[in-house]
């Protein structure tokens, strides 16, 4: 089965009401920027957005959401960085848009072995932003919504250094819990209180569970958790985010009475003010 979830295509787009369009603008730079960048057997397609002033600067790697996005569904998350004095990489998914390689349909039982490969592409995309005059090297985070809260801490625990990370309605909880979650709540009226309550009744396979890898990261991270969301397990992805705060893990959230998965305009009014210590 398909993991149901909304991509950051929805954030996206989100994103650039707030904040307008064309705030990012393409790199120029002395050194030429390749159309792509490679990541095992596939050349990824990629787009490097700065913001206004003299570099280098901080920067993002962009995730994505579950789906076929393409860079250009990007934009407006990237701008949004833009506007906060952060370049962005964004770029098409493998298999998807101008990308070589083949697009990855994640379901329940192939993602163990999946999420690894796209957190894989996550790496190759901060190994090449390092190689960049625009970037400040030391300053390269990740950023991402929904499917992403899955692949980027995979991604931030095998690179070892990532200085911070934002996700948008990122699950922390197994893709069988959450599976089971969106299959009682999404496109239905039943009320949040009453789903949660049958949580405790999954009895499926847990496919792939972020906690291994969460546990063992010490990346600075946010997560934007709307307390209505009807994708993702909200109760048990804070409980989770609780216990690895009491285990020492440097992770923070902020939650959205009314939000649900695809948030709102203003998280950035939280996400603005912890980003800027990794601007000095």
């Amino acid at each position: 089965m398909q993991a149901r979830h909304l991509g950051v295509v929805t954030f996206a787009w989100i994103i650039a009401v707030a904040c307008g369009s064309g705030a990012s603008r393409d790199a120029a730079a002395s050194e030429p920027l390749p159309k792509t960048f490679r990541s095992g057997d596939a050349d990824l397609a990629l787009s490097l957005d700065l913001p206004e002033g003299v570099g280098p600067f901080p920067a993002v790697v962009l995730g994505h959401g579950s789906g076929r996005v393409t860079r250009d569904q990007l934009t407006g998350f990237a701008s949004a960085w833009n506007r906060r004095g952060f370049a962005a990489l964004r770029f098409d998914k493998r298999g998807v848009g101008e990308s070589t390689g083949t697009y990855v349909n994640v379901g329940t039982a192939d993602s163990p072995t999946r999420f690894p490969l796209l957190a894989s592409d996550i790496v190759a995309a901060v190994r090449f932003l390092k190689t960049r005059p625009e970037v400040d090297a030391r300053r390269i985070g990740l950023a991402g919504g929904s499917q992403a809260g899955w692949i980027l801490p995979y991604a931030a625990r095998e690179l070892g250094d990532v200085p911070f990370m934002v996700l948008l309605s990122g699950p922390v909880c197994s893709v069988g819990l959450e599976m089971y979650y969106s299959n009682l709540a999404e496109k239905t009226t039943r009320p949040l209180g009453e789903v949660n309550a049958l949580m405790p009744g999954f009895k499926g396979p847990h496919g792939y569970d972020p906690l291994p890898a969460l546990q063992q990261l010490n990346t600075p991270t946010l997560w934007l958790l709307g307390l209505e969301d009807r994708s993702i397990p909200i109760e048990a992805t804070l409980a989770n985010l609780k216990a690895l705060a009491a285990a020492g893990r440097p992770f923070e959230w902020r939650t959205y009475e009314g939000m649900g998965h695809e948030l709102g305009p203003r998280i950035w009014d939280d996400i603005g003010p912890w980003v800027q210590k990794f601007t000095r």
